[in-house]
């Protein structure tokens, strides 16, 4: 049975699996994730801090990073009610200086960095921080969705298919995170196009490796 939390904005987000995106539930958390206990994760953009907080239950040694101190406040709420301990920061996903080489199993990021153009230097930055054989896992909203509103004019001068910013966020497609993947010393072994039941993919959902040292 899901375990969510009950009270607060946004209460009926899980606790007990990553959200990876809508309509993704337990099923893609385990493939990607699998048993967290024991195992060092930051979260970048962490929003609420449901994920944190979930992997924090889940017996994970948490860092949740945010630049949103509104959203940071409300993480750590939700943190208190549920008696975990996490280590709260606000920066944004690149900015990982608090964190000392080789330290992380697992970078995870859901949605956040549709919110950043240099997908480069936050790779960079999640490389340096985690350990040999770590893992990335992050979830993007579909380039196909992004650009599938008639009625938002930005849309008239963007195609799916191209990389560049829609209002605030930014359109990664999955041959770009690919790239900035494989430019940043990792490989990617598993990549995810779901569809949630609707005609065009949600999510980009990716999970790659660290390579080298």
């Amino acid at each position: 049975m899901t375990i969510y939390d009950t009270r607060g904005p946004r209460a009926d987000r899980p606790l007990d699996f990553v959200e990876f995106g809508p309509g993704l539930g337990a099923d893609v958390d385990r493939r990607l994730l699998g048993d967290v206990a024991g195992r060092r994760v930051i979260e970048l953009g962490c929003g609420a801090g449901h994920g944190a907080v979930g992997l924090a239950i889940r017996g994970s040694r948490v860092w949740a990073v945010d630049g949103d101190v509104s959203q940071i406040n409300t993480a750590r709420t939700l943190a208190a009610r549920h008696g975990v301990s996490i280590e709260f920061h606000q920066a944004e996903p690149a900015e990982l200086a608090f964190i000392r080489a080789d330290q992380i199993d697992l970078v995870i990021s859901v949605s956040a960095l549709s919110f950043t153009s240099d997908l480069d230097r936050v790779f960079r930055q999640a490389h340096r921080v985690m350990r040999p054989g770590g893992h990335i896992a992050l979830s993007l909203p579909h380039p196909a969705v992004l650009c599938s509103d008639p009625k938002n004019p930005l849309l008239n001068r963007h195609s799916w298919a191209d990389e560049g910013p829609i209002g605030r966020r930014w359109v990664h497609t999955a041959e770009g995170v690919v790239m900035s993947l494989g430019r940043t010393n990792f490989a990617v072994d598993i990549l995810l196009e779901p569809h949630s039941g609707g005609p065009l993919p949600v999510m980009l959902v990716v999970r790659a490796r660290k390579l080298g040292v």
